[in-house]
């Protein structure tokens, strides 16, 4: 039976005819061994390195902050977050100290860490937390305009200003002294800024329609533009702008249009997303509120996109190179996963949730959203020999059988069951789909469980929909389709 490319990525196009795939918690990976099936070698072409799904990890309530999360950092061990307006210290049990009040505006806070000192830019002030003796002061009064926005490059802290294309430096390793002569602007491109990162003690300033990275030269404005490094490309939200992988990750736009994710590659932008992000983004019509954050989690360094009032969350996989989904379900719709922020702190993925005062822990260890199921689903690509009609003997789907808990999990009736997967199949090329046809997986131990439908009728451009959602540790290997006659 042969593969017909059941593992892959997110990928539906303005028409379905074109593409349809679906990838929603769940993730693909590489088998890096090397090895590969000897029997699936078609025309010469063999399978090495082929790709498995796993399921995305659950979340745990790991402090309740009253409101939502606005943003966080990891300092010297210690983990502190701008939750409504109050600036709290995490504790390793999960409980929290307030650390002082600061604006609130219900967007993202931005913070950044000097080795000594933490900056806070919330509601259009600023303040500067110490560390060894938790103080907290404000220094808005002493910057030349409404901060939006703080990193920090060579301890100077640095601030861009709103509807400006101004920015500020703070003293060196002095987040409570902002000198008038260290206020600078952008003069190579005409727009204010959007946004500003540190990356390899670069600072790296964006515009709406382009951007420029500076480097600290010593000068008396200390950070100068880096020769020949203006980038054609400009950003098209504040916090969207993250480091991963030795690189800036942002999504652009530029006076030609806009919703291309972009990676650095030296001063170049080299596009990661596809056609169906694109697709996606351009139909938001709210994305300047975009945000972003990155994490590393098994090896898999993930770029994670939010955006309020969507149907999921984007997660670019860059080892993988491939795009997939994660959402939360309500029973009737999905929505963006809970998730909008993340520090990486006492060795856990603590992620602040968009919708109420929950800080949750992140882990495979957890087989649900802090209770709530979580609904994965695989929209498989759509079968074609040539518009010439098919029919679909037996789908087999290479679970890895037999994890069902103990104690078992339970029917209608209190009987024992197995964890189940439900398919469906369309007719006419993702339009519209069948009824649901469930198979067990697999009790505690049944590892020898064979799951598979049979009979599946036939159509010029078939697609499976494949949906599962008990607590378990899911893992699919692959999928394979028998073709025979009517």
């Amino acid at each position: 039976m042969p593969r017909f490319g059941f593992v892959g990525p997110s990928y539906t196009l303005q028409s379905t005819e074109v593409a349809a795939e679906e990838c929603i918690n769940f993730f693909a990976e590489t088998n890096e061994s090397g090895a590969f099936d000897q029997a699936q070698v078609y025309g010469g072409r063999s399978f090495s390195g082929l790709k498995s799904y796993y399921g995305t990890p659950g979340l745990k309530v790991f402090a309740d902050l009253t409101y939502p999360p606005r943003g966080g950092i990891e300092a010297n061990g210690r983990c502190f977050y701008v939750s409504g307006a109050t600036f709290w210290e995490i504790n390793a049990d999960g409980t929290s100290s307030n650390r002082g009040v600061v604006a609130n505006d219900y967007i993202p806070a931005s913070l950044a860490f000097n080795s000594i000192q933490i900056l806070i830019v919330a509601g259009g002030h600023a303040y500067c937390f110490t560390l060894a003796t938790n103080a907290l002061v404000e220094v808005t009064d002493q910057l030349a305009g409404i901060p939006v926005q703080c990193d920090c490059s060579d301890t100077y802290f640095i601030v861009n200003f709103q509807n400006s294309n101004k920015y500020q430096m703070s003293q060196l390793l002095d987040g409570t002294t902002w000198p008038g002569q260290l206020v600078n602007e952008v003069s190579v491109f005409p727009d204010n800024l959007v946004s500003l990162i540190a990356n390899h003690r670069e600072l790296w300033l964006f515009g709406n329609r382009r951007s420029q990275p500076f480097q600290d030269t010593g000068s008396a404005e200390v950070f100068d533009p880096i020769p020949g490094a203006l980038i054609e490309a400009g950003c098209a939200a504040t916090f969207n702008v993250v480091r991963a992988d030795n690189s800036v990750f942002w999504i652009g736009q530029d006076e030609r249009g806009a919703v291309i994710a972009w990676r650095s590659n030296g001063y170049t932008p080299q596009r990661i997303s596809t056609h169906a992000v694109e697709v996606w983004l351009s139909q938001q019509a709210n994305i300047s509120s975009l945000t972003a954050y990155s994490y590393q989690d098994r090896g898999h360094l993930f770029y994670m996109l939010y955006l309020p009032n969507s149907d999921c969350s984007w997660v670019y996989d860059i080892g993988e190179n491939l795009w997939h989904k994660r959402a939360s379900w309500d029973g009737n719709a999905y929505h963006p996963h809970w998730s909008w922020n993340h520090v990486f702190c006492f060795g856990k993925h603590l992620m602040g949730d968009w919708n109420s005062g929950k800080l949750y822990e992140m882990s495979f260890s957890y087989l649900d959203d802090n209770g709530t199921l979580i609904r994965r689903l695989r929209q498989a690509p759509v079968i074609k020999q040539e518009l010439n009609r098919v029919y679909v003997s037996e789908l087999r789907v290479d679970f890895d059988a037999g994890l069902g808990p103990q104690p078992p999990l339970v029917d209608a009736s209190n009987a024992p069951r197995g964890p189940q997967a439900m398919l469906q199949v369309s007719r006419d090329g993702g339009k519209t789909f069948g009824p649901e046809h469930w198979r067990d997986c697999g009790m505690a131990g049944e590892t020898m469980t064979f799951v598979r439908w049979k009979r599946l009728g036939q159509s010029r451009r078939p697609v499976f929909k494949l949906i599962v959602t008990d607590p378990i540790q899911w893992s699919i290997a692959d999928a394979y389709v028998e073709f025979g006659n009517a």
